[in-house]
């Protein structure tokens, strides 16, 4: 994990494009954990996380205690986005918003998230040659077919990213993807 956060975070092409197109940020370590904190207020999650980037509307990307990369919003959803971080950035670099996903429903099968990476590609400039080389350089896949594996596999993993409401005030997260 630390070696492509490095990478990112001496590139600030990357970091830009990260940022502005697939809404991953990088604040600092203490500010990741605030978030979290705040977002687990009232809540207890099954796995121990560890945050590595934010997004713009609150939510926090973490590495659970099983390697994978879990992802808590601010609107109450949670789930697993990825089997580990190189998959995560593989995702994330060729699709943008993780999010978006769920909101178009392009998990559910693999023709529709192929059809939304070709979408996506007019609105990201994923061709930039930076782009490729933190591709290539940090091993990550660029085919839709297998990137739309890696989410699937990791979307459909056991068990799920679940944070259990603590409170009465508070209902327990639902799940980012179905499937």
């Amino acid at each position: 994990m630390e070696k492509i956060i490095e990478y990112i975070k001496k590139n600030e092409d990357i970091e830009n494009y990260l940022s502005s197109y697939c809404d991953v940020d990088f604040e600092s370590q203490e500010l990741l954990e605030d978030d979290l904190n705040f977002l687990l207020e009232c809540g207890k999650c099954n796995y121990k996380l560890k945050p590595f980037a934010c997004d713009g509307c609150g939510g926090i990307y973490a590495i659970l205690n099983n390697k994978k990369v879990g992802y808590i919003d601010s609107e109450g959803n949670a789930g697993i986005v990825a089997n580990n971080i190189r998959d995560f950035f593989s995702i994330v670099t060729n699709i943008g918003n993780i999010s978006d996903l769920s909101h178009f429903n392009c998990s559910k099968d693999k023709e529709r998230f192929v059809s939304y990476f070709y979408e996506v590609k007019n609105e990201i400039p994923r061709d930039k040659k930076f782009v490729k080389d933190f591709i290539k350089e940090n091993l990550l896949e660029d085919n839709p077919e297998k990137i739309y594996v890696l989410l699937k596999n990791a979307i459909t993993s056991e068990p799920k990213l679940i944070i259990k409401a603590t409170s009465e005030d508070y209902e327990d997260s639902e799940q980012l993807f179905e499937f």
